[in-house]
């Protein structure tokens, strides 16, 4: 039989031996054993330092530790004063809301950033408080994360006190504007105090409250310290753990409450009272000047004023009205538009609908609704300026109320007026001579002072300021002139934003000239400015509170009143603390008879014939008041115009200023007498408690406010029930 090589070798091979395991012999199991007994040595040697370390080395030490107290200081927050009308009807209070602060020390940046997006606060705003904190050394100062937060989101943030530490939920008052957008511009907003605003003198008090909320615009920043209460606190003895110790107690080396005995003590830490408080001191109240009713009207009829405008094809970018006492300063309506809604800054923008909304008011396409058009000096006076030049001829005694200008006789050829006093000038015109309808108009004719303010005589005006030029030496005279009655400077009116516009200057023009080329090559000064500043055009600039001022100078004889919107300030109990009646600036040069002479003129203005006839067609009251249509700077032939009225009605006991100015507005008949006119007949009407006539040309339907509510504005504010 064959046998494979293989198989044979197999057979033949001899066979391998199998290692086996040697057996565990005695001396290896010694050693083991050893080995094993010395590793549990060490570690029990190793533990028995460590609690040898930490109760004979360092107990004494953290037995102290344990037993040492700290202070836990909780904020009590003092409401902010309320804000009345002059009847006591409520424009700004407080309600109960959670604000959540956050000490920058015990959180990182990016923590806090994260907490602002739960909350639904502005993270960059946020960062940027919290910088401001840090950089200054103030990081154990808590700063303001998100007023009014929402209670889910509270709970959230409660919840991961590890992930977010610092985070304190507060207990607190928040602002409301019960009447929405409804005098924003007066009232104005509220938000967390900024690092720049911790350097002013009215926000110095807060340097280590940067968790604080104050006034950012209008009344709630003018009467900030009025406003504003004083915070209070509460601070308790807390142990390692944060419990309230009872007062007598300390704690033990078992973290037990005992008293000086030694004796346990129960604790109940929710009925503790604290070692130390300071009672918060709520902020005085305000009452203002503003009558809620008339505000109403107001800012109806501003808005109807602006509808006509572009029904008309005007833009009607935006305007104000201004409804003011004359004798005393107190401004019962101050509208402006566009506007916003003060509630929308309570708590911070947040959410998509608030962020959509706070994105389009800081866009161009809103107009600039936080721009107060009724206090900022951004337009040409125009015609209703005029009369402040006629007055000015008499101060300079160049004209008297007889003094009479013929146009027909020193037009030249292409109807254009030329100063005397230089030959070579550009060519001045009246708006009769610009009017479309100048064949059926025709010219001024012979007027003298009352006529010229009667027919808006642009050419009279023009006469009246080169007369002055040739008379005296100083190329200012003019401008000075016209600060007697208020214009180029500010009025004092307590609403922050206020502007002073401007009166041009030899030395201005200069100024400007230099700040827009860097020399002052070219910035030439000559009558020609004069007479653009005659009929409020060239560089002159006003507001409606000013002309408002100017206006209620003509009315009271001379005066130049303070406008103002606070009326009284009240504490918590109703005692009224202070009340508001700031002193005139003083009083303009001026003789009555002078003053006589323009009203006479402004009462032909809404006469038979006057310019502004049609716009008091059928009105019960006696009104008078003085038009005006401004043009912008322009480049093409689409120039832009602005509307004025000013004026107020006769023979009332309670007398009334009230200007309106409308920004965007139309030319020629289609300007004033259908935009700012009619908005100042129908607050007229509305305040004297005169319904709108079927004869009015441009009705809004605005009903009159009831005169026995008008009555009780003679009396003190008293809250609303």
């Amino acid at each position: 039989m064959l046998r494979s090589p293989a198989r044979k070798n197999r057979e033949t091979s001899p066979a391998k031996k199998r290692v086996e395991t040697p057996p565990l012999t005695k001396g290896n199991m010694q050693v083991r054993v050893l080995s094993l007994a010395v590793l549990i040595a060490l570690v029990f040697t190793i533990l028995g330092a460590r609690l040898w370390y930490l109760q004979v080395l360092t107990g004494e030490e953290y037995n102290v530790m344990a037993q040492n107290t700290g202070t836990l200081t909780v904020k009590d927050p003092a409401q902010r004063g309320v804000v009345y009308d002059r009847d006591g009807e409520i424009l700004a209070t407080n309600v109960p809301g959670l604000n959540v602060t956050a000490i920058p020390n015990e959180i990182s940046r990016e923590k806090v950033g994260e907490l602002a997006e739960v909350l639904g606060a502005d993270p960059k705003s946020v960062q940027e408080r919290y910088d401001a904190a840090v950089e200054l050394g103030a990081a154990y100062n808590p700063i303001l994360v998100k007023e009014k937060a929402d209670e889910a989101a509270v709970t959230y943030v409660s919840e991961r006190t590890q992930e977010f530490g610092g985070v304190q939920v507060n207990d607190d008052w928040v602002r409301s504007y019960p009447e929405g957008n409804l005098a924003s511009h007066v009232l104005g907003y509220t938000g967390a105090v900024t690092e720049d605003e911790l350097k002013l003198g009215a926000f110095e008090e807060l340097k280590d409250e940067r968790d604080a909320v104050v006034g950012k615009s209008g009344v709630e920043v003018a009467y900030e310290q009025v406003l504003r209460g004083d915070t209070g606190w509460q601070k308790y003895d807390v142990d390692v753990l944060g419990r309230i110790v009872p007062e007598g107690a300390r704690v033990n080396s078992a973290s037990e409450f005992v008293d000086a005995n030694g004796t346990p003590m129960e604790s109940n830490p929710t009925q503790e009272l604290p070692d130390h408080v300071k009672e918060p001191e709520p902020g005085n109240n305000l009452a203002l000047t503003i009558d809620v009713d008339l505000q109403r009207v107001a800012e109806t009829e501003l808005e109807a004023a602006l509808d006509r405008t572009r029904a008309a094809g005007y833009e009607g970018r935006g305007g104000a009205v201004v409804a003011m006492n004359p004798e005393n300063g107190e401004v019962l309506a101050l509208a402006s538009r566009p506007d916003f809604d003060p509630q929308l800054f309570v708590g911070g923008v947040s959410g998509a609908e608030e962020y959509e909304q706070y994105q389009y008011l800081v866009s161009e396409r809103s107009g600039d609704p936080f721009t107060n058009r009724a206090i900022v000096g951004g337009q040409p006076g125009a015609s209703t300026f005029k009369i402040f030049t006629g007055l000015a001829g008499m101060a300079a005694g160049v004209i008297d109320s007889y003094t009479v200008v013929d146009d027909s006789a020193i037009l030249d050829q292409y109807n254009c007026w030329y100063p005397s006093s230089v030959s070579a000038s550009p060519c001045y015109s009246s708006w009769r001579q610009n009017s479309p309808k100048y064949e059926y108009l025709g010219d001024h004719g012979p007027q003298n002072f009352s006529q010229a303010i009667a027919d808006s005589n642009d050419i009279f005006f023009y006469q009246v300021a080169d007369w002055i030029w040739n008379q005296t030496r100083d190329k200012d005279w003019l401008p000075k002139y016209y600060e007697e009655w208020g214009f180029g400077q500010l009025t004092g009116i307590d609403i922050s934003g206020e502007t002073e516009g401007r009166l041009p200057t030899e030395q201005g023009e200069k100024d400007l000239r230099k700040a827009l080329t860097g020399t002052t090559e070219g910035a030439y000064w000559s009558v020609g400015d004069w007479i653009n500043m005659s009929i409020g055009q060239g560089d002159v600039l006003v507001s409606p509170i000013q002309m408002a001022r100017a206006y209620s100078a003509l009315y009271n004889g001379g005066t130049l009143v303070t406008p103002h919107v606070g009326r009284e300030i009240s504490d918590q109990s109703g005692n009224v603390v202070e009340e508001i009646s700031p002193e005139p600036a003083g009083r303009v040069d001026a003789t009555q008879a002078q003053i006589d002479t323009v009203v006479n003129g402004l009462r032909g203005v809404t006469a038979k014939k006057g310019t502004a006839e049609k716009i008091f067609e059928g009105s019960e009251l006696s009104t008078i008041g003085k038009s005006g249509t401004g043009e912008l700077p322009c480049a093409t032939a689409n120039c832009d115009y602005v509307n004025w009225f000013a004026g107020w009605t006769e023979g009332q006991d309670e007398p009334l200023v009230v200007v309106t100015m409308i920004e965007g507005g139309g030319a020629f008949q289609e300007g004033s007498e259908m935009t700012a006119g009619p908005a100042v007949r129908h607050v007229l009407e509305a305040y004297y408690g005169v319904e709108q006539s079927s004869d009015d040309p441009h009705p809004t339907g605005t009903p009159p406010i009831d005169p026995a509510d008008r009555a009780s504005t003679e009396g003190a504010a008293t809250p609303a029930e």
